[in-house]
């Protein structure tokens, strides 16, 4: 059995590898049964600075590729909130027709679908292992919803109450003519309601 010859640069390796690029050690492993984490050293026999038999203290490229993505995802996740904040607010204001003027109406459209097609080069440069595409996108995808932000801000500051009067519908004269017309045969009817029932006594 040997032992590692450097250990101080492979534990703070290590350490700042799960940290800062949330790269779990590669001696725990999520057990479902147990509901928790549990050591196991299958794959930490190697060459890892997680592995308390490693004689280098560089990260693997499956590590070089976690540490990138995870960095890159906390980014996205950032950048996707952000945008569903702006749209909630959008929302809160009638809608982006009746928030943003004509040509604020255009450009906020034009931003809007530079940056959803930044969003599917950053999602298809990470399926294809292209970190620096996909961090680029994501970036540039940044100013875009600065931008889209800076016309919902500014339209919002610009709206003035306004009060909209309707117009009082017509006189229902039909309907009112109806019920004049059978309260005046009721009033007949009870008015003469002794001849009536005289009438139908002579019968029988």
């Amino acid at each position: 059995m040997t032992t590692s010859r450097a250990p101080a640069p492979r534990v703070k390796k290590s350490t700042a590898s799960a940290s800062m690029w949330g790269v779990s050690p590669t001696h725990l492993v999520w057990s479902a049964q147990h509901n928790s984490t549990l050591v196991d050293y299958t794959w930490s026999v190697g060459n890892t600075p997680f592995g308390p038999f490693s004689e280098l203290s560089s990260l693997s490229f499956i590590q070089k590729d976690a540490a990138k993505r995870n960095v890159i995802l906390t980014s996205l996740n950032f950048t996707i909130t952000s945008a569903l904040d702006v749209l909630e607010s959008i929302s809160a204001h009638g809608g982006e027709r009746k928030l943003l003027p004509h040509n604020q109406l255009s450009e906020f459209i034009q931003r809007w679908n530079l940056f959803k097609y930044k969003l599917d080069k950053v999602v298809s440069s990470l399926s294809h292992l292209d970190f620096e595409t996909a961090l680029y996108y994501l970036r540039s995808s940044d100013h875009d919803l600065y931008a889209i932000h800076s016309l919902v801000y500014h339209a919002s500051q610009d709206l003035e109450a306004s009060l909209v009067c309707f117009e009082d519908p017509p006189f229902p004269w039909a309907s009112f003519l109806m019920s004049v017309g059978i309260f005046f045969v009721l009033v007949y009817a009870y008015s003469q309601r002794d001849k009536l029932f005289s009438n139908k006594r002579k019968q029988f």
